[in-house]
């Protein structure tokens, strides 16, 4: 059983009730902090698809749904968005989880390895070190990553920014997500034949964060979940940078 505050498959109908009820309120009131689609945002929580019912969530305001989609949306809350559903439902979110990815950035992390510099001599917001380490860089400046492999390798990269993990393409084309490279440094993202491909940020200002999985087995996938059970298997090292921008 899950480690959780309420065992969602023990409990009857009628003591499901109300818990269920104020899931779907926190739902609601996180859509309207975040924006977007409910649509989305639910059938994130959930895991599954909606149903196509006129109107799906006409049980769920009632306080009657699906056990196992209800224990979903409680760990996904507790998970993703722990300390504002905490502050509005305590009985229900007592105390944190962890997200798979977190741990496994955590477990294979190695000390330095990447860096992010800019893509031509000039043009660098600040040219004194910055006290954390992290560069800053401004909306258009173009940049690139410098990534020291101990020995041959494939990578995949994400980016992380306010929260939410996306995949980097590392190649010519968007579709690229894997590249392989050599001992000692390279310049990524680059093309076939090595050409480094500058990168620019349009519009999201803040801090991103970077995460470099270095693959030393066959070929690995492309999606976290995969790539978390690629590593029980093979040899993986991660290297993590971040970058602040600012306009």
């Amino acid at each position: 059983m899950e480690d959780t505050e309420l065992d969602w498959l023990a409990l009857s109908a009628q003591e499901r009730r109300g818990p269920t009820k104020t899931l779907y309120e926190l739902l609601r009131a996180l859509h309207r902090s975040q924006g977007g689609r409910f649509d989305d945002l639910f059938e994130q929580a959930q895991g599954v698809p909606l149903s196509q019912g006129i109107d799906p969530y006409s049980n769920i305001k009632r306080g009657v749904y699906d056990r196992h989609k209800m224990r979903s949306i409680h760990e996904w809350l507790a998970t993703h968005h722990f300390t504002f559903a905490q502050k509005e439902a305590p009985k229900l979110f007592q105390y944190p989880r962890r997200d798979p990815w977190d741990v496994f950035l955590d477990t294979y992390a190695v000390e330095g390895g990447v860096q992010i510099i800019p893509a031509d001599q000039f043009g660098i917001a600040s040219r004194k070190p910055p006290q954390d380490g992290i560069p800053t860089f401004r909306l258009g400046q173009k940049y690139l990553f410098e990534l020291t492999a101990s020995k041959p390798t494939h990578v995949i990269a994400f980016e992380e920014y306010e929260q939410k993990w996306h995949p980097l393409a590392l190649g010519d084309a968007d579709k690229d997500l894997i590249v392989h490279v050599g001992t000692g440094k390279s310049k990524l993202p680059s093309t076939k034949d090595g050409r480094p491909i500058p990168l620019m940020e349009h519009d999201q200002t803040g801090q991103h964060r970077f995460a470099f999985i270095l693959c030393f087995g066959g070929k690995p996938p492309t999606g976290r979940d995969a790539l978390i059970g690629y590593a029980a298997e093979n040899e993986v090292a991660v290297q993590l940078a971040s970058m602040r921008i600012k306009a």
